[in-house]
């Protein structure tokens, strides 16, 4: 595939940080690829540049790419890390290569005349994990809706989440999921005198309420609607160094661990997620055991304990992970690794040793649906997601989606 034009602009993400969009034209069209920002960053992520930077180090590395014929992502991902040697990306920056890396995805669709989702599920299908490949069927990953937003309210639980027991569609669930939100609204606003409709920048919820009542009131909510709850603890956002700072308290390890355990004891939570800080392989092992057993809702693993900072990604951490069985869940997020292929890989892997796997927005977006496509073509369990705002712009592509992959089977 040859390149006829290459070029970075700066926009800006829903959080009013500037970000970067790449632009490809190629002889069969033109596509674009914009880098969402991370807010709740991991220390193991790829390094993220300022916007500015980014544009001068594309100045510097774009020659690679427009001097070349690319005949595989392989080879554009494999060019990306011969220019930067470091693990992390910290010379062209984890943002720039993802721009460059997905425009490239996006231009090889459009040369392989397929669906965003389509192409990524014909390019993997191959490589697919212990089940026959003839198995594998496109189908609609479950959404892990942010209801209520902790950190900026009373809570020291960064999200509280909702997620179907079931799905019969995509759309119904995003339909039940948007319903409950407003009916959640009202039930703040008669629990929380000073609620005022106040959103966070995920548009979830914000209140004033401590933990234990906005958990009663999602409970409430979910059992009316055939809905369980999940958590982001975020706690690496709550660690020192040697306790869990909490506004009213401070835990160690082995009370933060039972902590945990007590919540999904009590209320109807089957996703827990980031709840032990990001180097914590062995205490996520032990709750991930606990947690384990069947449980109405939760399928045939239990309690999901999933891991976002505690993998990042990368797929040396997984491995490190899936030998400790620290998790039974992992989130996937294309920009804290920074390379399409290494985003396969890694979920990949992942399927192939029996995790769920969570396809992930960050909290500052952009109007690009790639996260979209790659949740339905690499066969994701769910994806994690707003159900207000601008994240209906990633529920509405996941409906069209669905209404494609409905059209195919009609063929």
């Amino acid at each position: 595939m040859l390149i006829r034009e290459l070029k970075i602009r700066k926009i800006f993400a829903t959080t009013s940080i500037p970000t970067i969009e790449i632009k490809l034209c190629t002889n069969k069209g033109i596509v674009r690829s914009s880098v969402p920002v991370g807010t709740s960053t991991g220390r193991h992520e790829a390094t993220a540049l300022p916007a500015t930077d980014a544009i001068k180090k594309f100045a510097l590395i774009s020659r690679y790419f427009r001097a070349e014929s690319f005949d595989t992502q392989e080879d554009v991902d494999f060019t990306l890390h011969a220019i930067d040697k470091s693990s992390n990306f910290k010379e062209i920056g984890g943002n720039l290569a993802l721009g460059i890396s997905s425009a490239f995805f996006k231009a090889f669709t459009i040369e392989a005349h397929m669906n965003l989702f389509e192409y990524v599920y014909d390019q993997c299908k191959p490589k697919w994990h212990r089940e026959p490949k003839e198995q594998h069927k496109l189908s609609m990953p479950m959404p892990i809706c942010n209801m209520v937003g902790g950190w900026h309210g009373q809570s020291d639980i960064q999200e509280f989440l909702l997620l179907p027991v079931q799905q019969k569609s995509f759309a119904n669930s995003a339909a039940l999921l948007s319903e409950v939100y407003h009916k959640i609204k009202k039930e703040l606003k008669k629990e929380d005198k000073s609620f005022a409709y106040g959103k966070d920048i995920e548009s979830a919820w914000i209140t004033a309420l401590n933990y234990e009542r906005v958990l009663a009131i999602l409970t409430k909510v979910a059992n009316e609607n055939l809905l369980k709850l999940g958590i982001d603890v975020a706690a690496s956002g709550l660690w020192d160094g040697q306790r869990y700072i909490y506004k009213h308290d401070k835990l160690m390890r082995i009370e933060q661990l039972n902590f945990i355990t007590e919540l999904a004891k009590r209320f109807p939570i089957v996703y827990i997620e980031d709840p032990f800080e990001e180097d914590d392989f062995i205490t996520h092992a032990v709750l991930t055991h606990r947690l384990s057993g069947d449980r109405e809702g939760s399928g045939d693993s239990g309690v999901m304990v999933c891991g976002d900072d505690l993998y990042a990604t990368n797929l040396y951490r997984l491995h490190k992970g899936i030998e400790q069985k620290s998790t039974n869940a992992v989130i996937i997020k294309p920009n804290q690794v920074g390379t399409i292929t290494d985003t396969i890989k890694f979920t990949q892997e992942a399927k192939k040793n029996g995790l769920k796997t969570v396809m992930s927005h960050r909290s500052g977006e952009t109007s690009d649906t790639l996260i979209c496509h790659l949740a339905v073509g690499l066969g994701c369990d769910y994806i994690k997601l707003g159900i207000a705002g601008e994240r209906i712009t990633k529920i509405n592509e996941m409906i069209r989606i669905e209404e494609k992959i409905l059209e195919m089977k009609d063929i």
